[in-house]
């Protein structure tokens, strides 16, 4: 009896896993990729001796024990590979350099902020408490889940409810005004994430099941693709899919931009699901709940630019990441900033020479602004980039004296840098409530109405974050094996 045979469109960490699964249940298939190396979103790139990492904050599923340990194990992604356990999350230094520091250690935090702000002695042990709550769950397990596991968390899923608001409303509990306006912006700088997310890192934070892998995001997404391919795997590069093939109602295959056609009996979109849906499909499959939710694009790229620094300066004591408010609000590209979202990686020397380090820069910006650069004036798109990096540089120069002199070198990607790598465009409009945001962390693989052998992963189908995106691949692989009544079986690596 033949293998099913199976398509997947991108290697990003959802195509990736779908792979891995696929060849571990005795499926055959084959990943067609746009670009030239695996990752998706999931990456870094080198220049001068540096690497400039473009994904990984925080990796979930670094503990033994837990459901995405055993996936990552599964997946082959973290085999030999040290796991870095920074000692805070974040440093926010107001324009007068006050700084409130979110130490990973939840007894060491909560001394900090009652030194901070002692009439807030209340409100700060409510969020210890809180926090204290996520030492021993990750909501982000939540795909792995099985029914019944899930029925016996919901109750206290439920609970959260309580939390859903958001980091600026939660901020309003605290009395003191440095803590009230720092707050809000702990989390990634993002004022609107529901705090109960927050409190979820931290407190996996605090029991070291969330760290940082060694060697940055493309170290890590090439580990699964060396899984991939050890477990037979056919992965090929620079392949761009310009449409999936329909036969009758079901997906038969993909032609390729050369005009290449591969046949498959299942079909897997692990590109942006926009791009998916309307330009490989054509629109044909769509109902009123998908027009709805592709009815209001989003102009706004939220850390759609991101400026990358190799400097010849030793980071290693400092913070993992500052929120750094400043003393004059600069303009960067189409807005102005009063503060701004930076990461530090002297955590990690092996992602710089001895001695130096890389500083990252994150800042929302406007799709179309760079958009209409980059096709109407690319001259001026590039003069733009290089401004933003001097801008941001002047600025930097407060906090880190001399830190001009020592850039060794530099990066400034755009949203048309992502798109044009990663094949992922503007936004579309979506809320971040209590129960959109556990449909989200849930994100079961998606399909399309009307066409059969077909499905959609990803982030941009729903996955949350990269154990998301990872565990819907596993998750989707496990329901073919069940409608193909063939056993699924993963196996660790």
């Amino acid at each position: 009896m033949a293998k099913t045979s199976i398509i997947i469109i991108g290697a990003g960490i959802g195509g990736l896993s779908a792979g891995c699964y696929a060849q571990m249940s005795n499926l055959n298939s084959r990943i067609f990729e746009m670009h030239n190396q695996p990752g998706g979103q999931c990456t870094a790139w080198k220049r001068s001796g540096y690497t400039f990492d473009g994904c990984i904050h925080h990796l979930a599923g670094c503990k033994p024990g837990y459901l995405l340990y055993l996936m990552w194990e599964e997946l082959g992604a973290l085999p030999n590979k040290q796991i870095i356990f920074p000692q805070d999350m974040c440093q926010v230094e107001d324009e007068h350099g006050k700084a409130f520091t979110v130490y990973t250690d939840l007894d060491r935090l909560e001394q900090h902020m009652k030194e901070l702000a002692p009439q807030d002695a209340q409100a700060i042990d409510g969020y210890i408490k809180s926090a204290r709550d996520f030492t021993n769950v990750d909501l982000l397990e939540t795909p792995l889940l099985t029914r019944g596991a899930f029925a016996k968390r919901f109750p206290s899923f439920f609970k959260l409810a309580r939390l859903g608001k958001p980091m600026k409303t939660y901020a309003e509990k605290f009395k003191d005004p440095f803590l009230r306006k720092t707050f809000p912006t702990i989390q990634y700088d993002w004022t609107d994430v529901p705090v109960f997310l927050h409190l979820n890192m931290l407190g996996n934070c605090h029991s070291k099941n969330y760290g940082v892998p060694a060697g940055g995001s493309l170290d890590f997404s090439k580990a699964i693709e060396q899984r991939y391919r050890r477990l037979g795997g056919d992965v090929e590069y620079n392949a761009y899919v310009k449409d999936i093939l329909v036969e009758g109602n079901r997906a038969a295959g993909v032609r390729l931009a050369d005009g290449t056609t591969c046949q498959a009996d299942i079909v897997i979109s692990d590109a942006y699901a926009y791009t998916t849906i309307f330009t490989m499909l054509g629109g044909q499959f769509l109902n009123d709940k998908i027009r709805k939710q592709y009815a209001k694009p989003s102009d706004s790229a939220t850390m759609g630019i991101q400026v990358s620094f190799g400097v010849n300066r030793d980071l290693s004591k400092e913070p993992r990441a500052i929120v750094l408010f400043l003393k004059t609000p600069v303009k960067i590209a189409d807005r102005e900033h009063d503060r701004l979202d930076l990461e530090l990686f002297g955590y990690d020397p092996s992602l710089a020479p001895a001695g130096k380090s890389v500083i990252k820069v994150l800042l929302n910006t406007s799709y179309s602004f760079w958009k209409e650069l980059y096709y109407g004036d690319h001259e001026k798109y590039q003069a733009t980039k290089a401004q933003v990096a001097e801008t941001l540089l002047d600025a930097l120069e407060v906090r880190f004296p001399d830190i001009k002199s020592q850039v060794e070198a530099s990066d400034v990607a755009t949203p048309m840098t992502m798109e044009r790598y990663t094949g992922v465009g503007q936004g579309f409009e979506n809320k971040l409530g209590f129960f959109d945001s556990m449909a989200l962390l849930k994100g079961p693989p998606k399909t399309l109405p009307g066409l059969r052998d077909f499905y959609m992963i990803g982030a941009s189908a729903g996955g949350a974050g990269i154990p998301g995106c990872a565990a819907q691949g596993r998750n989707l692989i496990q329901k073919i094996c069940k409608q193909k009544k063939t056993a699924f079986t993963p196996t660790k690596s």
